[in-house]
């Protein structure tokens, strides 16, 4: 998950650990960028809208390198955004504050739990 808001991402991590899902955290894309180069992921919750580097930007500069599913997550999408980041190969998009089950059904739908 590459969010900038701390606390959904503490509470991601915690549920989706209990639900078997093996979770990393960013919270700059940059930082995002750098973890998606050194590890594999299934999935990846990318929020819109943060400081220095915007979801969008991210999400151009991880196709450079990488095919892994992207979710944009954000409250403040608009349409012509949403239509960017879909057309750029966005798995879908979602909007804050994000329903937990809704995210779990989706991780479902695209990858299976990682059981140690």
């Amino acid at each position: 998950m590459i969010d900038d808001e701390k606390a959904i991402c503490e509470e991601f991590l915690e549920t989706l650990e209990q639900e078997g899902y093996e979770v990393d955290v960013a919270t700059k894309g940059e930082d995002g960028l750098q973890k998606v180069r050194q590890n594999r992921y299934d999935l990846i919750l990318l929020d819109e809208s943060m400081p220095g580097m915007e979801g969008d930007k991210v999400f151009e500069y991880l196709r450079q390198f990488s095919k892994v599913p992207v979710v944009f997550v954000s409250g403040f999408l608009t349409p012509a955004k949403e239509k960017k980041v879909m057309a750029m190969g966005a798995v879908m998009c979602l909007s804050k504050p994000l329903d937990l089950d809704r995210v779990k059904s989706l991780i479902q739908t695209v990858c299976s739990p990682k059981h140690n």
